[in-house]
């Protein structure tokens, strides 16, 4: 592991266990066992650091994604399990730090949304491969059908009353993702929904 690599893995932990505020170069030089000159020879100043941080996270999103996709029997497990990826994202806290980074930061988070319209494509040419299995519903729109669920996911994530309401935020995450694929699955697709939930102990309510 060369410098770079090692400083990136160490400010990883740090941001998720103190967060971007608190974090500080000297924090980083001291759990990486390196001078701040080292430091700074190889990152320039902490939102530069941050942002790299973010770009090796999420090419480690993208390709644990892929071997998802790769290893499933079909369109709807994969689907399944991407989420169940994404839930154990929201569980573990790095939501709130990313949510936090993007206070300090917004501008590192412009190209994200400026993504959610190939998310958005994305999702649904898995929809469409969903099609073709017999999962899905072969009159549904895809595109509509990929719009509508993501802008409920961010909806969500956006509701700062949910609590008010005597609601967990990821059992309603939970509620929003099996009631959409509900939603668009033909019988066979529900019949499968149902065995996941068996397999995942009816995690997902």
């Amino acid at each position: 592991m060369d410098t770079q690599e090692h400083i990136i893995k160490e400010t990883s932990k740090l941001l998720q266990n103190v967060g971007p505020a608190a974090m500080t170069m000297d924090m980083v030089a001291k759990a990486c066992g390196i001078s701040k000159r080292t430091l700074y020879e190889n990152f320039t100043d902490k939102r530069s650091l941050i942002k790299e941080c973010l770009t090796q996270m999420h090419a480690k999103h993208i390709s644990e994604l892929n071997d998802v996709f790769r290893t499933s029997q079909n369109c709807f497990e994969a689907l399944f399990r991407t989420y169940i990826k994404i839930r154990e994202y929201l569980t573990s806290g790095a939501s709130k730090r990313a949510e936090e980074v993007a206070r300090m930061y917004p501008d590192l988070f412009e190209d994200h949304k400026k993504k959610e319209g190939i998310i958005i494509g994305q999702l649904a040419k898995v929809l469409q491969k969903a099609q073709e299995e017999g999962h899905v519903i072969k009159l549904i729109n895809t595109k509509i059908a990929a719009f509508i669920f993501l802008s409920s996911i961010r909806n969500i994530n956006d509701n700062e009353r949910i609590s008010e309401y005597g609601l967990n935020r990821i059992e309603v995450f939970d509620g929003a993702f099996i009631n959409f694929m509900r939603g668009v699955a033909t019988i066979s697709g529900i019949e499968f929904i149902d065995e996941i939930m068996k397999n995942n102990n009816n995690t997902l309510q």
